[in-house]
């Protein structure tokens, strides 16, 4: 039987979401699919740069049209990626095609015969909106053509349960939805992270986006020392102790907790960070703003807030219950596996293919 074609359209910006296109591919390509990842970034298919050596006159050249222009910008890409993306792809006969981001998924209103899967970090026009960065009005316009694109595809997923929530509540409720969390990979016992008298905390990852809520990390770190690893470089009026890219993720092991700092908005309430499964997986404890509500990561996160975050910290800084909650985050590690958490995507087109023979 010829193998089914899959395409997945992705931003590889060296960021976490650079992660899960690769996952998606290891995964289907063990499962006997064949498939290709556009970057469209680079606009090239299966290259390997994976976008990332961009000038810095062009990052500063993004910038500004996202400061000044963003309306224009927003209009510019729905307008234009999809037909970009299906001139590039209509003659290469994909199977199904997986995408990544909003900006590209206009492609679905072109007339393409593959299976059309959404597969979202966060609802983006509410993300948008939230953040203040743009009006009321063009949230209603933007959100309408959002709300058609959902029911375009044929399935739709976001990279975490509480996200689904949130738009099945708030703005769209079909039938299409699929879940497929985020996830991870639990490191060998040897390299997990070890009780300290004198412990340390880290703060790990994108460090530009309003929700990272870096008035808040300002604060914790006059509380208490806390090394910041990620970028883009945060600016000196934060007071924060930065050291640049982390040369490699097993510098976790090294730290007895992982920090995570959100902004208090309707949406990002209900939203997830992908470095607390990364901090997880070295069975590192987690702190986590007590504004955000998780049933999945309840029973391994540290809930504080700015008036009891040093009192947190001291909890559970004895050697026995910081073993114990070690332990447990380890744990939930091994159980958000990411061969298990994307085994629904499996388990869907199967599905699929059973039901529409021939297609």
């Amino acid at each position: 039987m010829k193998k089914k074609k899959v395409l997945i359209i992705c931003r590889m910006d060296g960021f976490a979401n650079s992660i899960r296109p690769k996952k998606i591919k290891n995964l289907l390509e063990k499962k006997g699919f064949e498939v290709d990842i556009l970057d469209t970034i680079t606009f090239k298919i299966n290259d390997e740069n994976k976008g990332r050596k961009v000038s810095i006159l062009k990052k500063k050249l993004m910038e500004f049209l996202k400061r000044y222009f963003l309306d224009y910008l927003i209009n510019f890409y729905f307008k234009n990626n999809g037909k970009k993306i299906y001139n590039l792809i209509k003659n290469k006969d994909y199977d199904i095609i997986i995408c990544e981001t909003e900006m590209d998924a206009y492609l679905f209103f072109e007339d393409i015969k593959a299976i059309r899967i959404l597969d979202l970090p966060a609802p983006l026009i509410e993300e948008l909106y939230q953040g203040n960065l743009i009006s009321q009005k063009k949230y209603d316009e933007l959100i309408r053509k959002e709300i058609a694109l959902y029911k375009k595809v044929d399935f739709l997923s976001f990279h975490w349960h509480t996200y689904s929530n949130y738009v099945k509540k708030n703005i769209y409720n079909g039938k299409n939805f699929i879940e497929l969390n985020w996830g991870c990979d639990p490191k060998s016992k040897d390299i997990l992270a070890k009780f300290s008298d004198k412990p340390k905390i880290i703060c790990l990852g994108y460090l530009e986006g309003y929700w990272v809520n870096l008035p808040l990390l300002s604060k914790l770190s006059k509380m208490y020392p806390i090394d910041i690893y990620g970028g883009p470089k945060p600016d000196k009026k934060w007071g924060l102790n930065y050291k640049g890219y982390a040369p490699s993720l097993d510098i976790l092991s090294k730290y007895q907790f992982g920090l995570i700092t959100i902004t208090k908005d309707k949406l990002r309430k209900s939203s997830f960070s992908s470095k607390h499964l990364e901090y997880l997986s070295y069975g590192l404890p987690v702190l986590t703003p007590d504004w955000r509500e998780d049933s999945i990561l309840e029973d391994v996160s540290i809930y504080y807030n700015e008036n009891n975050f040093l009192e947190r910290i001291k909890e559970v800084s004895d050697k026995r219950k910081w073993e114990s909650m070690s332990k447990k985050s380890y744990k939930k590690s091994q159980e958000l596996k990411w061969n298990l958490n994307l085994k629904p995507l499996i388990k869907v087109l199967r599905n699929y293919f059973e039901d529409n023979k021939g297609v």
